[in-house]
């Protein structure tokens, strides 16, 4: 493939990735709203009730043109409309770029399969943010359906967990009594199960342990789903460091939020476990490069 023919590709993946950050915003807006159907009526103005003209729901171009007010009645729309566009064009462009420039899989087949899944888990995981950030939910539609889409994506393509640092607890020789052609695929399904529930019981148990020690709920079942969603694509031991991660990310943010408000109250986790999930999809060979440096740091010298 050509320089030319790479960079069209990347181009077309961030215009993808905003047109698909559209689509996000409507399942944003209409899953918590059980009544609405993410694919009808077509979209419309919140204050005034007018449909949306194509010309007027052209991502980011639009929200600019229109100087981020509704066409008819002029009431704001608000940013984040733009945001989540923006967010999701440009983790469609970074992904493309990394699997066409330096991507590690062969053949070529196998990148365009992990940008898919990368590109998958990062548009729910976006859907599952907002949501929760707004409504304090996550969404069983996404969850519950990832979790399957997990299972499945780890039989057919079970080389994805190879790409989150997995050291694979299944190996094809564990299944000599099935017929050769169908060994692999049930050691990527056995893996993603293994992770789905991993991820599912430790976020369980953190929240029994916790009730008890706190007596008040410290996760919702929502965490549970997700971790068992996040589990089945990135499998249990990198599930487990994106829950380590989100903790340190989580941490962070509330001693940020108590430093310049002084209080702390409710923030929800579920946006937290997203991006641990998404650093490790992303990003694990640093983070395992890392945690591998501070152990043996703490080991001191031998």
């Amino acid at each position: 493939m050509s320089s030319a023919q790479q960079l069209v590709l990347v181009i077309f993946a961030g215009v993808f990735g905003l047109l698909v950050g559209s689509f996000l915003n409507v399942c944003i807006f209409r899953l918590p709203r059980e009544c609405m159907s993410i694919v009808r009526p077509r979209s419309r103005c919140n204050s005034c009730r007018n449909f949306i003209a194509w010309y007027d729901n052209i991502p980011v171009v639009s929200w600019i043109v229109l100087g981020g007010k509704c066409r008819h009645c002029r009431v704001p729309i608000s940013p984040r409309y733009v945001a989540v566009e923006l967010l999701t064009g440009a983790i469609f462009t970074w992904a493309a770029y990394v699997q066409l420039y330096q991507g590690s899989l062969e053949p070529e087949w196998r990148r365009a399969a992990w940008f898919a899944i990368q590109a998958y888990l990062a548009s729910a995981l976006i859907v599952c943010t907002f949501i929760d950030l707004e409504f304090t939910i996550l969404p069983d539609e996404i969850t519950l359906s990832g979790t399957v889409i997990g299972l499945v994506a780890g039989a057919a393509f079970p080389f994805m967990f190879d790409m989150t640092g997995e050291t694979p607890w299944f190996q094809p020789e564990h299944f000599a009594w099935l017929p050769a052609g169908l060994r692999e695929t049930f050691t990527g399904l056995a893996h993603a199960s293994a992770g789905a529930a991993a991820g599912a019981l430790i976020i369980y148990a953190i929240g029994v342990l916790g009730k008890l020690a706190f007596r008040k709920e410290a996760m919702g079942f929502g965490d549970v789903k997700l971790m068992a969603f996040l589990g089945a694509f990135l499998g249990p031991k990198a599930v487990l460091m994106a829950l380590f991660v989100a903790v340190f990310l989580g941490a962070f943010f509330g001693i940020a939020k108590f430093i310049v408000l002084r209080r702390m109250g409710y923030v929800p986790f579920g946006p937290f476990l997203s991006a641990g999930a998404l650093v490790m999809v992303f990003a694990s060979g640093p983070v395992w490069r890392g945690f591998d440096a501070y152990l043996n740091l703490l080991r001191g010298p031998r």
